[in-house]
């Protein structure tokens, strides 16, 4: 027969029951490209962006942002996340990289590198201990410099110029939905109103005089 805590009832520190019970729960890094960085770099850059998994077995599987009630009903876990994961501060994580496999990648990864930018800048004491791996290095070098070269700057600038054309689109559209609602409201079609110049040289009216003529 169960045993009732009747000490921490009485003092309300009952454990709570765990919102995900009976669920798998994982805490890990999601990656979001950032739009703005990438196209100033001209390579993929992304926010690190801690986050949790939560599964219902044969079911649905729910990821969001980590919450500060997650992390207090699942510290274990959380401490063992923190533990093995580093949060890449800057640069594209190899995950992102399209040209190193998976199996490269985690043995990058377990060698403590996390970023393109820090397999290219490796030292020669690190390349002699990446052995086989240390090919990607140079790959890596001329990725990026690729990135940074200026077909890419004309790359980035005709980017750019698509997204203004797009927005300046999206500003015509609604301008036009504006003159419509206007027009509507005032029947007035603002679009061919023009506005006179007092200078154009239009004819004038002289006018008309009242009563006789006086003799001169």
């Amino acid at each position: 027969m169960a045993q009732v805590d009747w000490g921490s009832i009485m003092s309300g520190q009952q454990q709570q029951k765990k919102r995900y019970a009976g669920m798998n729960v994982q805490f890990f890094y999601a990656y979001n490209e950032n739009e703005e960085k990438s196209l100033k770099e001209g390579r993929p850059i992304f926010d690190e962006i801690p986050s949790i998994s939560i599964q219902v077995p044969g079911g649905d599987t729910t990821v969001r942002r980590i919450e500060p009630q997650d992390i207090h009903e699942y510290p274990e876990k959380y401490q063992a996340f923190k533990a093995g994961s580093e949060p890449v501060t800057e640069g594209t994580p190899l995950a992102e990289w399209p040209m190193i496999p998976g199996t490269a990648m985690r043995e990058f990864q377990y060698l403590g590198f996390k970023t393109v930018e820090q397999v290219a800048n490796a030292t020669e004491d690190a390349k002699r201990k990446l052995g086989t791996l240390s090919k990607f290095v140079k790959m890596a070098k001329e990725w990026l410099a690729a990135a940074n070269s200026d077909q890419n700057d004309v790359a980035k600038l005709k980017v750019q110029l698509e997204q203004y054309q797009t927005k300046y689109a999206k500003l015509e559209e609604k301008l036009e939905i504006l003159m419509q609602r206007i027009e509507a409201n005032e029947g007035t079609d603002l679009r061919d109103e023009r506005v006179s110049d007092p200078l154009d040289d239009e004819p004038v009216s002289t006018p008309r005089l009242r009563g006789r003529p006086k003799r001169v």
